[in-house]
């Protein structure tokens, strides 16, 4: 790994090497018979990353899932225990413990637990914790900034505004940015640079101490960003040309500073090699200084505070207008560092001699002095079941992670999403109207509910307390007939108590109060209907659904339950996957692949090698395209055409155990450690 580096030492008006940038291209391509894969991008991790600190032989990582710990030389993951809540906002040392921001509360974690700060700042949504060299604590929020002093009690500091990052320096005093400005906070004196007073635009996304009073910082406007530089007389906006990656935020490392994009780091400096920045913007600078006001913590009234969110979306740097006239300003040069990274930058912190990157669902990737890099990961959306799938009239897609937690893909990145407090999110599937969703009410055993999206907001469409004879343990998978009708597969508690089992499905019409139930042993005089207890996967045509199950292909309709096993030709009866497409039916089973049509199974017309790849689940694109995976890769049935994307072509892993497709064209594919989503 090269190691880092820059020597920011002087300003120098003289700029060398290439005019522009080289494009890059951190996807891998792939083809699949006829169809292009443009990227193929791999998942793993839910969380998103706020903070990082070391302590102690840790690392510790906050984030929207929880506080994460990893021992210093080792990879084993740790969740903090005891926590009030999994939203952890940001994270800082305090002497011997940390300073832990959970929802809008300051706790402190030490040796003896985690203990809540009498006295701490309202301040509405936490986004940044920091300490200063005299001991000095400081936290940023969206109702402003507070500080606590050695041995004395939290006040708020300064004007009212909306804080967005703090930036100690190594003579002690603090940076401090926010939506509309920078502050510069010399003991009880600031110094604001306003946006009238020069500055490039005015919230301020990072900043890094530079010089004694000088910073770089990365400025974002309505629809883009820019390097700032304050040389303690005027400020100064630049571009890079060539560079087409959204940024992300500046980080320095002693002597070294270093501008990390989406998908790149560049060092920033006066001298050496690399692409010139271009000047955008060139104003002296208009300081208002005056002494903060300070309010005790404990008598302070905030008001209705704006809610918080997630730190803006990134924007791209500024293009540098057609005819602009070349300004005068300091020279800086970015060159372009060897790091090679498995995802997208959304986060950057350093914590010592090492640095740390947040990858969009790719966890933590620890960049040390010297040394590999380290990934941190949590494999937390990657589910242990099968792979749920589900658009909305929009586009946005849905999913279920490991452990019950609903996703929603946006902006090319899985976010968790929020469920209602008490309920448990079970399965999504694509219906008539969107996207749809089936939540475990947890204070009351045995209910469901079904919401349902068609692209704003989730709806409630049914409650149902369902009748078993033993609990309900989960809803593994779901699917919504065209008429609207939801279907629920069961797994409860086994009936001697020892472990789970399926129990066929449960049918709820949102319009009506009754639930259907098809498993071994229905009550036909109640609508039920015979269906295998061990049904695996669900697809509907016009008339009916399909199940497969482990003993054969089911058609359930007109009011009675077929059952397909050897004697009605299924070869091998067990069943993995069935799907409805391109004007037949396709199975997984046993023996291989098949299609159903004119009541005929057809396991012959596949290739040899096809079948022997054993397919166990499929999806059907908008095309008409088959997909297969397996425990060798990935299977692609186009017209008559069959390929299979294996280690030979890329794929990244071949021990595939789910397929599914979105509206949009996207192939997500479920392996043992990893998500992996392919874009036409």
């Amino acid at each position: 790994m090269r190691r880092l580096c820059l020597c920011l030492i002087a300003l120098s008006l003289a700029a060398c090497g290439p005019a522009a940038l080289r494009p890059t291209d951190t996807t891998q391509a792939l083809r699949l018979g006829s169809t292009a894969i443009r990227r193929v991008e791999t998942l793993t991790d839910l969380e998103e990353v706020r903070g990082v600190v070391e302590h102690r032989g840790y690392v510790y990582v906050a984030t929207d899932g929880g506080l994460l710990r990893y021992p210093e030389a080792d990879v084993t993951l740790e969740v903090v225990g005891g926590l009030p809540s999994p939203d952890v906002r940001a994270i800082t040392v305090d002497g011997d413990d940390l300073l832990v921001a959970i929802g809008d509360e300051l706790y402190t974690l030490g040796a003896s637990g985690l203990a809540p700060v009498a006295g701490s700042p309202r301040l509405g949504g936490l986004v940044d914790l920091a300490h200063t060299a005299d001991g000095t604590l400081w936290a940023c929020g969206v109702g402003g900034v507070a500080r606590r002093a050695r041995g004395e009690a939290w006040e708020i500091f300064g004007e009212s505004a909306r804080c967005t990052t703090l930036a100690p320096t190594p003579e002690g005093h603090l940076w401090v940015g926010t939506t509309h400005g920078l502050w510069y906070v010399e003991g009880d004196v600031v110094r604001e640079h306003p946006i009238s007073g020069g500055i490039p635009e005015g919230y301020v996304r990072s900043v890094v101490p530079v010089l004694p009073g000088q910073v770089l910082a990365i400025v974002d406007g309505p629809s883009a960003s820019q390097i700032a530089h304050w040389d303690g007389q005027s400020w100064y906006g630049y571009t890079i040309l060539g560079l087409e990656d959204p940024l992300i935020g500046l980080v320095r490392r002693g002597s070294q500073v270093v501008l990390v994009s989406q998908n790149r780091l560049l060092a920033i400096g006066p001298r050496g090699e690399g692409v010139p920045l271009v000047a955008v913007h060139a104003e002296p600078g208009t300081v208002r200084s005056y002494r903060a006001r300070r309010v005790a913590a404990a008598s302070h009234a905030p008001g209705q505070l704006p809610a918080r969110d997630a730190v803006s979306e990134p924007k791209r740097i500024i293009e540098r207008p057609p005819n602009a006239p070349t300004l005068r300003a300091p020279s800086f040069l970015a060159r372009p560092l060897d790091v090679t990274l498995p995802g997208r930058i959304y986060g950057a912190w350093v914590r010592g001699a090492d640095a740390f990157l947040a990858l969009a669902n790719h966890g933590v990737l620890e960049l040390p002095a010297s040394g590999p890099a380290r990934p941190l990961v949590t494999r937390s959306l990657v589910p242990e079941g099968t792979l749920q799938i589900a658009t909305d009239r929009t586009g946005s897609v849905w999913t279920v992670a490991r452990n019950h937690q609903l996703a929603r893909f946006a902006n090319d990145r899985l976010r968790r999403a929020p469920v209602p407090e008490g309920e448990v999110a079970d399965a999504v599937a694509r219906g008539p109207q969107g996207a749809y969703l089936v939540t475990r009410v947890t204070a009351r055993p045995n209910t469901v509910r079904v919401y349902q999206n068609a692209g704003q907001d989730w709806t409630q469409v049914a409650e149902r307390t369902l009748e078993l004879r033993t609990p309900l343990v989960r809803v593994p998978f779901m699917g919504v007939a065209n008429d609207g009708r939801v279907w629920l597969a069961l797994e409860v508690v086994h009936e001697d108590g020892t472990g789970h089992r399926m129990r066929g499905a449960a049918v709820i019409d949102p319009s009506s109060p009754a639930v259907i139930y098809h498993h071994r042993g229905a009550d036909r005089a109640a609508g039920g209907l015979e269906l295998p207890d061990e049904i695996g996967s669900i697809d509907f045509d016009t008339e009916n659904a399909w199940f497969a199950t482990l003993s054969g292909l089911v058609r359930v309709g007109g009011s009675q339950a077929v059952v397909f096993g050897e004697a009605r030709g299924v070869r091998g009866e067990v069943v993995s996957d069935a799907v409805v497409g391109d004007g037949l039916l396709w199975l997984a089973a046993a023996e291989g692949l098949a299609t159903y049509d004119r009541n005929e199974f057809n396991f012959t017309r596949q290739p040899p090698h096809i079948q022997a790849l054993r397919p166990t689940r499929l999806a059907m694109d908008l095309s008409g395209h088959l997909w297969a995976t397996s425990p060798n890769g990935l299977i692609l049935r186009e017209g008559q055409s069959w390929s299979v994307l294996d280690a030979s072509s890329g794929l990244p892993t071949t021990e595939l155990s789910d397929v599914q497709v979105d509206r949009a064209g996207r192939v997500w594919i479920l392996a043992a450690d990893r998500v992996m989503v392919l874009e036409r």
